[in-house]
């Protein structure tokens, strides 16, 4: 809640951690108020109620009574509620979410709050499925948006606390902190996180619900509970997330395989940060498995959506998310144009050529072919990657905390540069329709063998598997993907050059809105 993960940043007074308290903390009426009504609803599973009191009131209080420093701690507020922790644990555990995740979002996030954070996800995503194991349901009710977030925070923290992990361990200065990361090894330990997202979807059914909507076996989970399909859902979308971020861009499509897209009301449609999270990750594994047809469609649909739904999304606190995520989609739509020219929407071509915005020159230092800035817009567009494993603490001097990002901005240069002759080359295929390789070889300004070796990097490069509906997004078909088609005789290259035509339809409806724009103005004018 308040800000979103990658946009966040750690400022203000240290937080405290679970200890026992000096002196009693004084919990205003409004926050006791807040409090109590949170808890009845939670316990009769009020669901559109607990979704008004997180969505409105808790962000309103928050402003209010605790914008620089930590809400009360769960010891105080079970005291002020007369709850038995060990006889009601629920509320306190969802308490808790609220309470570290306020704390991630506008203080300084000490060790304690850490590994605090850590056990209390244990215990709360242990609770979900051990509900789904045995019951088939959720023995609590809570709206989609929270059980978004509790996912989605819970890899956020993840993500930190990797990050977290490497930079102290380069950091002479904090051997007790070293001390702690190396006692505690199962603190977002890595396989953990994974086993926990892989059983919520295992045990809520929902990728057997996907698969078959239907009920034809009398099964119960994703099938028949609304709350089982969102969290199984969800954690889909998160795994897809873990494994974009662990460079498995293989696996991280598999993961998706059986997403809805083909329904006419999917469920990524449900919150507004999924359907984002989903297409942006997609999008993402795509191009670093250099389908860039892929993953231009990819980019341009959410685009094109997220354009069109500006003004609702401005009443959300997630606004700020996607407009982060909105732009770092736009610098790999532009890297993916780059290498794979294509048209795009017409809205989207309008965004990125405006002379006044800023996509417009980098969009010609790319066609340039200035590495850096393929640097920068991949640097600033990627995720955060994060190492699988721990470092190793009896061997620091060779470690290396950026290592994870490092890696994968090697692996996505070293595709640049294999490409950098392409654009040239294809240039001058344009212009003819046959010429011998000595001349092509003289007009690129290399030798004849550099420039036959080019040509079948040129046709292996433009070969891309592309998606068709229908199917899982990891399957696809093996197609040319260039604007320029042609094959070697000998000494001569026989070019085809074609251009994708807009169908008609499209042309007479664009024409037709521009009339109807000129009649208006003219209309409009005493």
């Amino acid at each position: 809640m308040g800000d979103r993960r990658d946009d966040r940043s750690n400022a203000g007074s240290d937080s405290g951690s679970d200890v026992p308290e000096k002196k009693r903390e004084t919990i205003p009426d409004a926050v006791d108020h807040f409090l109590g009504q949170l808890n009845d609803c939670l316990k009769v599973r009020d669901v559109q109620k607990v979704h008004s009191l997180y969505e409105d009131t808790y962000n309103k209080i928050t402003d209010k009574h605790y914008k620089n420093k930590s809400w009360p701690k769960a010891e105080a507020v079970a005291d002020q509620l007369n709850i038995e922790v060990k006889d009601d644990p629920l509320f306190i555990i969802l308490y808790k979410d609220l309470y570290y995740r306020h704390i991630y979002t506008k203080l300084t996030v000490n060790y304690d709050d850490r590994r605090a954070s850590w056990e209390n996800y244990c215990k709360l995503l242990e609770l979900f499925v051990s509900d789904l194991h045995e019951e088939k349901t959720l023995s609590v009710g809570l709206p989609a948006q929270w059980l978004w977030d509790i996912l989605d925070e819970f890899v956020y923290h993840f993500q930190t606390y990797s990050q977290y992990r490497a930079k102290t361990a380069r950091n002479a200065g904090k051997e007790a902190e070293i001390q702690l990361i190396k006692e505690h090894p199962d603190v977002f330990d890595t396989t953990k996180v994974l086993s926990y997202l892989h059983q919520l979807v295992r045990e809520s059914l929902v990728e057997e619900w996907l698969k078959e909507p239907h009920n034809p076996d009398g099964k119960a989970g994703a099938f028949t509970d609304e709350m089982v399909r969102n969290i199984g859902y969800f954690a889909m979308m998160q795994l897809l997330r873990m494994h974009s971020m662990l460079g498995d861009y293989q696996l991280s499509l598999k993961t998706v395989q059986r997403v809805d897209f083909h329904v006419e009301v999917p469920l990524f449609y449900k919150t507004a940060p999924c359907h984002v999270t989903l297409y942006y990750y997609m999008g993402f594994a795509y191009m670093m498995q250099r389908r860039y047809v892929d993953a231009v469609r990819t980019f341009s649909s959410i685009l094109v959506y997220l354009s069109k739904t500006t003004t609702v999304n401005q009443m959300s606190y997630q606004y700020d998310f996607m407009m982060k995520k909105q732009d770092q989609m736009y610098a790999l739509l532009l890297i993916c144009l780059t290498l794979c020219p294509q048209p795009v929407d017409e809205s989207l071509e309008k965004v990125i050529s405006n002379k006044d915005g800023k996509h417009a020159e980098k969009a010609e230092r790319l066609q340039r072919g200035e590495e850096l800035c393929f640097e920068e817009l991949f640097s600033y567009a990627c995720p955060k990657f994060v190492g699988a494993a721990p470092p190793d603490f009896e061997n620091l001097d060779s470690f290396n905390a950026n290592e994870s990002h490092q890696r994968q901005l090697k692996l996505f240069l070293q595709e640049v540069k294999q490409q950098q002759a392409l654009p040239k080359i294809g240039a001058y295929m344009k212009l003819y329709t046959s010429l011998q390789t000595p001349k092509l070889a003289l007009l690129c300004e290399m030798d004849e063998e550099g420039l036959r070796d080019q040509l079948m990097c040129v046709m292996h490069k433009t070969r891309q598997l592309v998606h068709k509906d229908g199917t899982p997004p990891i399957e696809g078909e093996l197609q040319p993907c260039s604007e320029v088609e042609f094959y070697l005789d000998g000494q001569m290259v026989h070019i085809n050059s074609h251009k994708p035509t807009r169908p008609h339809a499209d042309i007479f409806l664009e024409h037709i809105l521009k009339f109807q724009d000129i009649l208006k103005k003219m209309d409009a004018k005493p």
